[in-house]
């Protein structure tokens, strides 16, 4: 348990300016004391345009000098900062067996951590709600009857297409504009930085910003952890504009299949308190830090059990016979690093607060998914095959892998161009909870490559 006085000293250090970047520094030192010879490590703040910057932690692995460079790069999700790769950036001494060399950059999305945090102008702060949807539901819910543990099927839903019509029209040319602000900010930085990106990686909201780069622009290889936004749903936009209009009200049939628009989602089990708080919660980050060391405490016992987890898995794996070079996982030293990190990092009050709840309903999926994103892009872009997707996901992942699976399957009716995985032990923050078998995945990935 986090003492009163440690954090009273938390608290007041966040507010000093520059504080974030000492504890990104002391992150980088802490996470790989054993970097093997030919590895460099480079903080820098690339500028995208004359106002705006993106922050990145860099590991340059020169394995030939005559051999070209391949590039890698990660981006992570909501409510944290490249920071919260750190378990994942000891990777960098699987690559120094290898024939080409190698460039991982982790970045600061846009508005995280310490890049820039531009505002769109036009976008307000209030936050839309989406259209009512009243479910026809006599049953109490059980949760051991739940499909996948979050999904319950009603009798049936009614819904005033008129006021989905509406929602579809108000929302599309907004979401648009976010779409632009993340995908301008990965494209200006490539340019900046002169390279090609032959590897994308994200994770969560980083994933779906990932997926949507790499329809639009060219790629190598995408690598998708836990995205989210991929499945289909109720309040999904593409749906909307299926539904017919010539009636007040329609009654419906619902579905459990996460690809098709008639999916609930997680809508039947949400109290009405907690879709209240959903409109609420972009502001409460900011309110954190007003808690002064109580808000440091809450924040701690958030993230402290699931950071220790590892430790678990640490025994497990040395049971098994495997050895891990990185000690330091797991320590109290580095579960208080991190979570530090973390805290000063979302206190700052990035603008993603409000555009994420832009983009996701109260059911946390895409208004724009995934699926449908990926489908026309099959469908109407002959880039489609000329590079590979794997989806990867956790054992115990809250995220719809079910529409990862059925996505995958349509997109492999011709060839097999995408790949579906899971990771032993992983939750969402599969990379966090296994960086062991994370980080091993995706550098076999890489090195098939090179074959």
């Amino acid at each position: 348990m986090l003492t009163f006085r440690n954090s009273l000293k938390i608290w007041v250090n966040s507010l000093k300016s520059g504080n974030l970047q000492k504890l990104q520094d002391d992150l980088i030192t802490l996470s790989v004391p054993n970097l093997k010879s030919g590895i460099v490590v480079k903080n820098e703040k690339i500028k995208i345009d004359s106002e705006n910057h993106i922050n990145e932690v860099n590991f340059q692995i020169t394995n030939n000098v005559n051999s070209p460079t391949k590039h890698i790069v990660f981006i992570h999700g909501y409510g944290a900062s490249l920071g919260c790769f750190s378990r994942n950036f000891s990777m960098a001494n699987l690559f120094t067996d290898l024939n080409h060399n190698y460039h991982i950059h982790f970045l600061d999305n846009k508005s995280f951590g310490l890049s820039s945090n531009p505002k769109i102008p036009g976008i307000s702060n209030y936050i839309p709600k989406c259209p009512t949807i009243k479910l026809n539901d006599d049953q109490p819910t059980d949760p051991k009857k739940l499909y996948n543990k979050y999904y319950k099927l009603v009798d049936s839903y009614e819904i005033n297409p008129k006021e989905f019509k509406d929602y579809e029209e108000k929302f599309s040319p907004i979401l648009n504009q976010i779409e632009d602000y993340y995908l301008d900010g990965i494209k200006h930085w490539k340019t900046a930085r002169g390279i090609e990106i032959d590897y994308l990686v994200g994770h969560s909201y980083g994933g779906y910003w990932s997926g949507s780069y790499a329809i639009k622009n060219d790629v190598g290889k995408l690598i998708l952890l836990s995205p989210v936004g991929v499945e289909r749903h109720v309040h999904a936009l593409p749906g909307v504009r299926h539904i017919d209009q010539s009636q007040d009200t329609l009654a419906l049939k619902p579905s459990l299949d996460p690809s098709q628009y008639n999916f609930l989602s997680r809508f039947p089990i949400l109290k009405p308190e907690t879709i209240s708080k959903w409109y609420f919660q972009p502001y409460l980050p900011r309110v954190l830090r007003y808690l002064g060391p109580l808000g440091v405490q809450l924040y701690w016992k958030m993230w402290y059990s699931k950071l220790a987890k590892i430790n678990k898995l640490k025994e497990k794996r040395k049971s098994d016979g495997k050895t891990d070079p990185q000690n330091v996982y797991g320590t109290d030293r580095e579960l208080s690093s991190i979570i530090e990190y973390l805290y000063n990092s979302i206190t700052n009050g990035t603008m993603s607060d409000i555009y994420i709840k832009y983009l996701l309903t109260p059911s946390t999926v895409s208004k724009i998914p995934l699926y449908d994103k990926f489908m026309n892009f099959k469908n109407t872009d002959n880039r489609f095959g000329k590079f590979n997707i794997h989806f990867i996901y956790g054992q115990y992942d809250f995220m719809n892998a079910e529409a990862a699976e059925k996505l995958v399957s349509e997109l492999n009716s011709d060839d097999e161009v995408v790949k579906f995985h899971k990771i032993d032990e992983g939750g969402h923050n599969l990379y966090i909870d296994n960086p062991f078998d994370t980080n091993k995945l995706i550098y076999d990935i890489v090195k098939a490559d090179e074959k």
